[in-house]
């Protein structure tokens, strides 16, 4: 006959801290090992549902934050369209300004384009109708749009900056101003030669003062001549200024440039003398366009105002 297996029990003691009855609990060794298993598993479990929660709460308050920044962000942008909106409309007023042609034809005949200001529109709406995200088909049209809009603006500045440099050099090429500070002793044209008494025709003016007195370029330029011409004119410099235009500076005492020198408007150049056939002392001033010499006179008094 085989013997019954007994069975353990666990018994656990509860004495109270008045010292009076000690109560004990007597339970079975398996039945106790697994409600300690269910209450780890229940904890572990409790723990996990915590974490995930916090989790949750934590992704939610992203994601709020993150809505909030590309409201902002598209904002910007519409901000940024209306600023390069703002910016090609300064670029026709220029344009305007220096009679150039309209930019239009030249993208249209180019095939240029491009995202138009009504895409940027999709973006506004998401905005107007507050919703909670914002597709990127929205944010990518109005980038898109700024890029384009933003490089159109700058091939057109380029081009408003090379015309007005091109405009300036021209006009920094035109001979204005006094060469020198003095009163005209003689004018442009026909006259009697003082050294033949002939009939002969003075291609510029002569415009006298002391000895000395420093002469300056009318015009920015390169130095094309610097050195004593025994035609007559003495200590000769000519300049060539672009365009068609050279002056001429006669009978000077000295000059303090060279062949080659590049010139600016004002610089000195040398210095009022008598050489060559002159009769006192006194500064030749001629000026030339396209190999025709031309009254200096009318441009004497002509200032171009350019810094």
């Amino acid at each position: 006959m085989q013997k019954r297996r007994s069975t353990k029990n666990l018994t656990i003691l509860f004495v109270p801290d008045d010292n009076t009855s000690v109560f004990s609990l007597k339970i079975n060794a398996l039945l106790f090992i697994f409600l300690c298993v269910l209450w780890l598993g229940a904890t572990v479990f409790a723990g996990f549902i915590i974490y995930k929660d916090i989790n949750y709460r934590t992704t939610l308050q992203y994601n709020k934050y993150l809505t909030q920044k590309h409201k902002e962000f598209a904002k910007e942008i519409l901000e940024l369209r209306e600023t390069v909106k703002r910016t090609a409309e300064v670029e026709n007023q220029l344009r305007d300004l220096l009679k150039l042609k309209s930019k239009n034809a030249i993208i249209k005949y180019t095939g240029f384009g491009g995202p138009s200001y009504i895409d940027t529109k999709l973006l506004e709406k998401e905005l107007e109708n507050n919703n909670e995200i914002i597709s990127r088909k929205a944010f990518e049209a109005a980038v898109k749009y700024i890029d384009s809009q933003a490089q159109t603006n700058e091939k057109s500045f380029q081009e408003i900056i090379k015309y007005i440099t091109d405009q300036r050099a021209k006009l920094t090429a035109v001979p204005s101003g006094w060469p020198v500070k003095g009163w005209i002793t003689c004018g442009f044209g026909s006259r009697i030669d003082p050294f033949t008494g002939a009939l002969s025709f003075h291609q510029g003016v002569d415009i006298a003062n002391d000895l000395g007195a420093p002469v300056k370029a009318t015009a920015d330029g390169v130095v094309q001549y610097a050195d004593f011409e025994r035609g007559g004119y003495g200590n000769l410099i000519a300049i060539n200024h672009g365009n068609g235009y050279i002056t001429r500076y006669g009978h000077l005492q000295k000059f303090v440039v060279s062949p080659g020198q590049h010139i600016k408007k004002n610089q000195i150049i040398g210095f009022l003398g008598n050489s060559g056939k002159s009769t006192s002392p006194h500064l030749h001033y001629e000026v030339i366009l396209n190999g025709v010499a031309i009254n200096p006179v009318k441009y004497l008094n002509k200032e171009v105002a350019l810094k």
